[in-house]
Order: C-alpha cells, then structure tokens, then sequence
C-alpha cells in the first residue's frame, strides 16, 4: 500500500545491506511486506563518489567499491554482514523496485573510504584553513588539466542515471553543502584564484598568488579574508555553489530525471548562506526539484553527533518553518533519522517519544497561500535510515505518519508569522554589524518558550491572513512592507525587533536590558500586563571588534549572538499567545508546549508535547467549555475527562499526546 492515498508520501534512505544480492528479488519482496508499505521512492545509499567517478557503462559487470555497499564500509548491518555487490546487481535491485511501483533514486556523499579515481586526482580534495588535505571532494575545483570537476561529475552523474535506470539523483552531504564551514575553508590556490576572478579583488601580500598551498599562505588567507571580506567570500560561495548544482540538474533533467538535495546541515535560510555559502533560493533557480530537511533533533539530543549535549528541537522546527517561506513552491520532505549503523545512534529504540513528536511537530507546520489555503511545510517523511526496522518499528512509523497528516486544519490557533525576502536580504549585512537575534533565531526563542507560531506566510500574501500575526525584525523590511503590516487589521500585531521609526505607538510596548541596540517588542490592537519585571542573565562581554567573535566549529553549535534576556523573550511569547487566544497550560507551564489547530468541523485538535525527561501530568484550559476530550494516538488509553473549560492529561518524557477536543456551542 502507498502512503499517498492517505495524503502524505513515504521515501527511504537505504544502504545496499539492506537489501540481499544471494536471493532472486535481492529481498526486496520480503522487505516491502516487513515494512507494509511501499514507499514512494528508495534512494540507494551507496555512499562512495566513486560510484560516479568510475562508472563507465554497463558493458561489463565488476565489484564495486566496498563502501558503496556499506555507509563508510561497516561490516555489519541488522540483518546481515556486508556483501560486495557489482554493477549489474545493483541494476536488477533497481529494476526489482520498478517492478514494485518504488521509485529508485541513488546517493553518494563526499567522502569514502575506498579509492580509485580520487587516487589519481588529489587536487578536487578540500584543504582546511591549516593547510591539510583531506578526504572530501571538494566539488567547485578544477581538475589537473584544467577542466572543472563539475563538468566531469554532472557528465557521469547523467550516464549513471541513465545505465542504472535510476529514477533521481539524491545530493547528500558534501554534494548539498560544502563539508566544511566557511571560515574553515577551502582557501587552496584553486578557490582563492577563483575568488579573485570573481571578485577582482586584490588580496595584500601576495595571498592571491600561487603558493603551492602552503600552509602559511592558506592561514594568512583564511584570517585576512574573514575578517575583512567575510560578505564577499559568503556571496562567492552562494554562486559557486549553485553553479556546481545548475550544471548537475541540467544533466539530471535531460536524461529525464529529477534532482533533490539534502539541506545544509540542519540550517535555516541565514545560516545556511552565512556558515556553509548555501542559498537556497539560488538552488532553486538552479533547477532542484525539491529539499530533503534534516529534522534530525531526536538523535542530536540523544547525543548521536558524539555525546554533545543539545536540544535543538524548537530550532529545526523554526528552521523548517523559514525554510518553506523562503522556497515558495519547492517541495520539501523531511528526514525521519530512525537509527545509522555507522554513525552509531538509534532513535527509535532509544528515544521513540521524541521521535513520534518530531514526526507530528515537523508535519504541522504550515504555509498561508493568497488564496487563503493552508500548505503544509512538508509533503512526507524520509526513513533514514531504512533497514533493519522490525514489523511493530514499521508500524509504529506508519500510525503516526497516519495520524500527523490525518487532516488539514481550517486555521492554528497561534500568530502568523510574516515573511519577508527583502528582510532576509538585509539579515546578513545587519548580523556582521550588530550580531543581534536573526528572524529564525528569534522564532525558535519564542517558541521554546510557548509562543504558538507554526504558520507562516509571505509579506505579499498578507491579505490572505485572519487572526494575529507576529513580525520579526521589523527594521530589515523596506518601508512598503511595514507600512502593509502596520495597516493589517485582521487582528492584533505583535513586533518584536529594532523599533523604527512611523510604526504608530503601540497599545502595550517594552524593551529588553541589553543596551546597545536592545530589542523592542510592540502590541498592536490588544493590551494587556507584559513587560513587566525584565531583568539581565548576567553581565554581556561584547567583543571591541565583531569580527573577532567565535565561529561554530561545526553545525550543531551556535552562532554568537548579542544578549537577550530570558525575561524579556518569556514576556514576548506571553503576549504572543494572549493574543492568539492559545490553550493555557496550568499545571507544569515550564515542561508543557501545547499546538492546537481548528479543524474543519470545529473540533479543536491540540498536540500536547513534554519538554521534560518525566511523565507530566498537566491541567490545560481551552477558555471554552468542553464537551469531550478524545486521545489519537496510542497513549493514554483513557480520554481524559473535561470539566468546564479544563481539563488534566499525562504526557510521557520528551513525547506527546494528540487530542481531539469537542466544544459545547
């Protein structure tokens, strides 16, 4: 059964081990009636560039690298132990799958363990900012012989797709973002002549010359150049980069094919552009046909990216969330990290509650269309990755898929969030002057803290929106766009950013402590007790030079940002569910996050979710009188029992519970 008649799409992400080349159908029979589904598409992680670099035709059959069986070469998979696998049997698994109704898409990344073709052209490897070679492709390079390594990649990658039969090429890690951060690299003879190409700069002291790759040369590079042309070097990047995938999608679309990419590493819009030199919106005017985003909060938190301790729950949900107003149009599909043999983590075993919240979390949030339409922010799941999983794992998936896209509701009970690409335009060069709070990171501050904001819609649709909205960093938007949010009168407005000037005085207004440039926040149409109490975390240290401040080492730290204080981010997202009319959490409004969503026949449903490690058990006030509360999903087992406007409920450790409430008219 296809999960599409029920509203939602299914892909997998899956090494070859999952798959058995001794058994006729390589086992793929066997693993559809497992899962009990089939998915709408497989993409084969066979993980080594070398499956692109060496194919030359399906003339004659050969073994193929070991790492394109296994991610990294691991020995040993759930079910079995690695097999070699050869050209011609990964074409009969792809024509098995065919036969199944399973589109069948191919991976690789940027890295491998076995060599053949990368052997003999060391120099498309990057080079970090100390001078090391390492063993990554970097896709923007020229070969030895002059020619562009892109040139040659989308040429194979196309002659790939066509003797194999594929259906779509999947650019993972490394193809879909540069491996390494911007300030780490690559600052090699090739990417520096490139940039001075590019930008006919003139770098001091002969950084701009051939050096051998040096590593003293390298290192002045990498300092001089981030510190004084860092918007320069981010804006390189962004065009070269989308030059790299332009050329792949024209290869992939004339054989017929299609074309999807991971997205940079968990990142939003700004982030993606400032750390990794990825714009999304230049991906898509480059051809992508879709996104696949790394929704992969359960196995952070859990410690899979080598027991660093975070939550970045409410930052890839805001981060979604902005990445589906910043693309429009672009389809998007969410990646489920179930469990990774290589990289040694398994959400679903280890963590199953905060799994089954980021599938219902991630498939609720949505995009406001002119017509006054909801779009989900994503049409489906991504398994990754996908072997192994047993029958009650399968069915587990399924009953909440099931349920996260059940329905679409008629509106969120929360404030829209409004956005803007001329704003987002202008982050950059305001984050390198002031270093305040971006658009996304606010977002994700708020609603960690219980703003209820999961929709958003484009500053041009406005007139589409009923109901409270929410504008971030107003001072980025030009003057007509803050002149149509000040004029909106479906409902209150809340502002929160720099106050600027001919926005009107607010009916309730307050500012943060953390002077200079301190955030405002302003109340528009609704009144009420905020701001009060606000008070410092601690005395701020501004660096005497931004430019000086620390960057991330790697995607799951953060960037810096000047101070706000909790009160004052607490105090906002008061306001913002006031006037949004939001459930209120009366037991326990530290742990509990409460969504809720009026659905066409007037249910409300709300999606209790734990910030706690513990059982929770709360009392949550809808501010109407109830007539029956009922559970959704698998727990409870007993419908909690309304009383007037409120009622209790028991929410398990990091999970959620899904109610439908029934109101008295």
């Amino acid at each position: 059964m296809s999960t599409k008649a029920m509203g939602y799409e299914t892909w997998v992400w899956i090494e070859l081990i999952g798959f058995d080349n001794t058994l006729p159908d390589f086992g793929v029979q066997a693993y559809l009636d497992n899962a009990g589904i089939v998915p709408d598409a497989a993409s084969l992680f066979v993980f080594n560039p070398e499956f692109v670099h060496t194919h030359n035709g399906m003339d004659e059959d050969r073994v193929l690298p070991f790492d394109c069986s296994t991610y990294g070469g691991h020995l040993h998979g759930f079910e079995r132990d690695r097999q070699d696998w050869t050209k011609f049997q990964v074409k009969s698994l792809v024509d098995e799958l065919h036969k199944h109704g399973v589109e069948a898409w191919f991976s690789v990344m940027d890295i491998f363990a076995a060599q053949e073709w990368v052997a003999d052209h060391p120099e498309v490897l990057h080079v970090n900012r100390d001078g090391q070679r390492m063993g990554s492709v970097c896709g923007w390079k020229h070969l030895s012989d002059g020619t562009w390594y892109e040139d040659f990649f989308a040429r194979q990658v196309g002659r790939v797709l066509a003797d194999y039969g594929f259906d779509g090429f999947h650019q993972a890690d490394g193809y879909c973002h540069p491996r390494l951060p911007l300030h780490q690299g690559d600052f090699s003879d090739d990417m520096i002549g490139q940039f001075v190409e590019a930008t006919e700069m003139t770098l001091p002291d002969g950084m701009g010359e051939v050096s051998g790759d040096a590593a003293e040369v390298i290192g002045a590079r990498a300092d001089w150049i981030w510190r004084h042309a860092r918007r320069e070097w981010i804006d390189f990047y962004c065009e070269r980069f989308a030059r790299f995938c332009s050329k792949v999608a024209d290869a992939v679309h004339a054989e017929g094919k299609r074309v999807i990419l991971n997205n940079a590493l968990t990142r939003d819009p700004f982030q993606a552009r400032y750390r990794y030199g990825v714009d999304y919106a230049q991906l898509k005017q480059a051809g992508i046909d879709g996104l696949i985003i790394e929704m992969v909060a359960p196995g952070v938190a859990l410690g899979a990216e080598g027991g660093v301790e975070a939550n970045p729950h409410y930052d890839f949900q805001a981060m979604l969330l902005t990445i589906k107003a910043h693309v429009g149009d672009l389809t998007l599909r969410c990646l489920n990290g179930v469990h990774d043999v290589n990289e040694q983590w398994d959400v679903l075993r280890h963590g199953a509650t905060r799994l089954e919240r980021e599938i219902h979390s991630q498939s609720n949030e949505y995009l406001m269309r002119a017509d006054g339409t909801m779009e989900r922010c994503s049409v489906g799941a991504v398994v990754c990755l996908a072997d192994g999983l047993q029958r009650h794992e399968w069915q587990w998936l399924t009953d909440w898929w099931g349920l996260a896209f059940e329905e679409t509701p008629k509106r969120v009970v929360g404030a829209t969030l409004v956005w803007s690409e001329k704003a987002l335009e202008g982050q950059l060069d305001e984050y390198l002057k002031t270093r305040r709070f971006t658009t996304h990171k606010l977002l994700y501050e708020l609603t960690s803290r219980g703003a209820p904001v999961n929709c958003t819609v484009d500053v041009k649709d406005l007139g589409a929106v009923e109901g409270p909205i929410l504008v971030l960093n107003p001072q980025l938007m030009p003057e007509d766009e803050r002149a149509a949010v000040m004029a909106y009168q479906g409902g209150p407005v809340v502002v929160i950013g720099e106050k600027v000037e001919g926005a009107g005085k607010a009916d309730v207004e307050f500012d943060d402590v953390y002077a200079p440039g301190q955030l405002w926040c302003g109340v528009y149409g609704a009144t009420g007790d905020y701001g009060k109490g606000i008070v410092g975390d601690g005395e701020e240290i501004i660096p005497d030079d931004l430019m000086d401040a620390d960057e991330p080492p790697f995607y799951m730290r953060e960037l810096y940002f000047r101070k706000v204080s909790d009160s004052f981010l607490a105090e906002c997202a008061r306001a913002i569910a006031d006037v949004a009319g939001a459930v209120k959490v009366l037991v326990r409004p530290d742990a509990i996050r409460v969504q809720a969503m009026e659905m066409a026949d007037g249910r409300v449903r709300l999606m209790v979710a734990n910030d706690s490690h513990y059982y929770v058990v709360t009392q949550l006030d809808v501010r109407r009188e109830i007539e029956s509360v009922k559970v959704k999903g698998a727990y409870p087992r007993v419908d909690p029992v309304g009383d007037g406007e409120k009622f209790w409920v028991k929410v398990p450790g990091k999970g959620i519970v899904v109610l439908d409430v029934c109101l008295k008219h």
